[in-house]
Formats: C-alpha cells, structure tokens, sequence
C-alpha cells in the first residue's frame, strides 16, 4: 500500500484530528477549573469526546503530570498538581474511516517555574525549526540531526540509559514519524533509516525534552507534505499556562 496519502484520505485525518483537538480542548478547561484533577478523569473526559465525533483510542492516550511526564509513554494516574509541566499526547482512531491523527501539548495549572518555562519555550523553538524543514526530497534523518543539535546549542544535553528509548533524560526519541491507517508508520525520523518526505505523507513533528528534576514537555502537530512544502493540519494554541 503506498505510504503517500490521497486528497481524500487527508480529509478523513483531518476529520480525526478535529476531534483530537475537540478533546484536548474539553480536558485542558476540565484542568484548569477542577480543584483537584487526576490523570484518571482526564482520561474519561477524552474518551467521552471521542466517541461524540466517532472515534475510539484504541492505543490510549496520556495525561501525564509531573515526574510520570518523564518517561514519554507514561499513560498518567492519580492526583495532577499545579505548578507542574502536564503531558497530554492524544491519538484517536476514526470509526468511520479507520485513520489515526496525532496531536500532544504540554501545559501547567498556573504559573510554571522559570526552568520549566525556559524548556517549554526551547522544545517551541525546535518544533518550529523541524516544521521549517518538511519538504519533499528532505531525508528524515537530516530533520532528527538538526533537533539534537539544536537542543545541545540551547543547553539540554541528552545522557543516559533509558529502559524503553535511547536514553534516560533529554531528548530521548525521535521528531516524528507517519501517520494513517497506523499510528506509528513510514516515514520515520530516525537516524538508523533512509526515508525521504514525498507529497502526501502525514507526519507529525513533536520534539520533547524529559528530565527528573523537571519533568517532561512534549509539543506535536500533525502536517502533510506538499508539492511545495508543507501543511499544518493542526489547529490548537500552544500556550504552557493555564490559569484559572
């Protein structure tokens, strides 16, 4: 099956990552005016909107505060406080379609630390420079490079052994990876693998940064390539604090 997708199967990511944003909107309020949000009621306020728009999450999906944003595939549990950094990383299913989308923000209940606002604003700034980047003909691998050594340059250093990815703390995986009927699937920016960005791949573009004394932050958009560039199909703010 090509990897490429058709104006018509655009559409239907589209469709779903509408519904992404949809919910990621109705649990960033639900955190923001909660006295004591958890992990848990998060998760059913999602999957709550999901299934109003058609869709399933058949891969969960993680609101993670604090220490758990650390480790990128922690799916969150328990109380969430303010003054931490939240991972909320959404990845809906279409019912009707069968296609995925993919979105992630990072927010914080009140006002962040100067460190943890320091980070978010870096892992910004290397979301913006890999987004500048998409374009058929560019090698994933360049993309993934280009990140590392930005974040090395703005002072996060990635060291470590980890027990899921690569390492332990910095930025431990990779910019990102195809989207469509899977939701991991070619291309991959990865620097073991020769993909190529050609006209039609949905991709996401979500650098982090993860470290213990900290926590983690996460930003991901969803983009397809173009002919003469690329096209950010997602449509969502990116603003770290939430205030009541």
């Amino acid at each position: 099956m090509p990897r490429q997708k058709s104006a018509a199967e655009i559409v239907a990511i589209e469709s779903a990552q509408r519904a992404t944003e949809t919910a990621m909107a109705d649990v960033i309020e639900y955190l923001r005016t909660s006295v004591a949000p958890t992990s848990e009621e998060a998760h059913a306020i999602i999957d709550r909107v999901l299934l109003e728009h058609d869709c399933d999450s058949p891969e969960g999906h993680i609101v993670a505060g604090g220490a758990q944003a650390v480790e990128p595939h922690e799916r969150g549990h328990g109380r969430i406080n303010h003054g931490e950094a939240i991972v909320i990383d959404i990845f809906p299913r279409s019912k009707t379609s069968g296609y995925f989308a993919d979105m992630t923000r990072t927010v914080c209940i009140g006002e962040p630390s100067e460190e943890l606002q320091k980070m978010y604003d870096t892992v910004l700034g290397a979301q913006e420079l890999a987004i500048s980047m998409l374009a058929p003909s560019v090698a994933c691998k360049s993309v993934q490079v280009a990140v590392e050594k930005y974040f090395v340059e703005k002072g996060y250093e990635t060291s470590g052994k980890g027990k899921e990815f690569s390492f332990a703390e910095g930025f431990v995986h990779s910019i990102g990876h195809g989207v469509g009927r899977e939701v991991h699937e070619p291309p991959y920016f990865s620097k073991k693998r020769d993909d190529v960005l050609m006209v039609g791949d949905v991709v996401t573009v979500e650098p982090g940064l993860y470290y213990k004394n900290i926590g983690g932050v996460r930003i991901e958009d969803l983009l397809v390539i173009t002919e003469d560039g690329h096209r950010n199909l997602t449509n969502f703010s990116k603003n770290l604090s939430v205030r009541r």
